[in-house]
């Protein structure tokens, strides 16, 4: 039996768009997309965990393991923990519902880390990206990374900041981070009980709660994919972004 289980948190009730699982993208729900990403890895099994009967019922209509995480949970990462409650696995994958695109070699990039690298707590993936106008969207995560690919900082804003702007800095590419966690369960249950700390209020990024307190974050190093959605706007992004990148020609 695998050792390594993958849980898609999947929240019917969001905020911005409510739904947008289940939104059709190109003749599938959007959670769809990610669960086949995930399914194709053979890592082990991928169970969906929401809080909504709905989420259960589309889940097995194209053959998908859901289960009913509390309401109470607070963010994705609480109901990944939750949904590995009793399970044996002891690397679990948190991929996000709302990333269509995310790559079955992001995945597999994330979980062979965590597998290799013992002084590893948690996995997580970015890209290198030029210096371009993207570098200043706080919506994109920029991350900051050591030569080992220790990550020793996320942030909204542009980081690292460029002083001189010489034409050999200008040429050095910034860290996007891509959503996407695998923990030892030893480090999902220790970060789940942290408080929230001081960087991750003002950031309001989780992964910053794991630094404060002195856990290691890797970063696998990935090609970039398409849009995660969040909005009415995304979507009609991401359907653009599949005929042109995805659909069979």
């Amino acid at each position: 039996m695998s050792n390594l289980l993958i849980v898609i948190p999947a929240r019917y009730g969001s905020s911005r768009l409510p739904g947008k699982i289940l939104k059709p993208l190109c003749g599938k729900p959007v959670i769809q997309h990610v669960y086949e990403a995930c399914k194709n890895t053979g890592l082990g099994d991928v169970l969906i965990a929401t809080e909504a009967p709905l989420v259960v019922e589309a889940a097995a209509k194209f053959g998908a393991t859901a289960i009913l995480t509390s309401d109470a949970c607070k963010s994705g990462t609480d109901r990944v923990f939750e949904a590995a409650q009793n399970r044996p696995e002891q690397l679990i994958i948190n991929v996000q519902g709302d990333e269509p695109f995310i790559k079955t070699e992001t995945v597999l990039a994330v979980a062979q880390l965590l597998q290799q690298d013992p002084t590893c707590d948690i996995a997580t993936a970015a890209f290198a990206r030029p210096d371009d106008e993207q570098v200043d969207d706080p919506n994109i995560v920029k991350a900051v990374l050591a030569k080992n690919g220790r990550a020793l900082y996320f942030s909204r804003s542009r980081v690292p900041y460029k002083r001189e702007k010489t034409e050999e800095n200008l040429r050095v590419p910034y860290w996007h981070h891509c959503g996407i966690y695998g923990y030892r369960r030893a480090a999902l249950e220790r970060f789940v009980h942290l408080p929230e700390s001081p960087l991750e209020k003002l950031e309001r990024l989780e992964q910053l709660r794991a630094l404060e307190d002195g856990m290691v974050i890797k970063c696998a190093e990935i090609s970039p994919s398409g849009p995660a959605i969040d909005t009415a706007a995304d979507l009609a992004a991401a359907e653009a972004y599949y005929l042109k990148h995805c659909a069979p020609r």
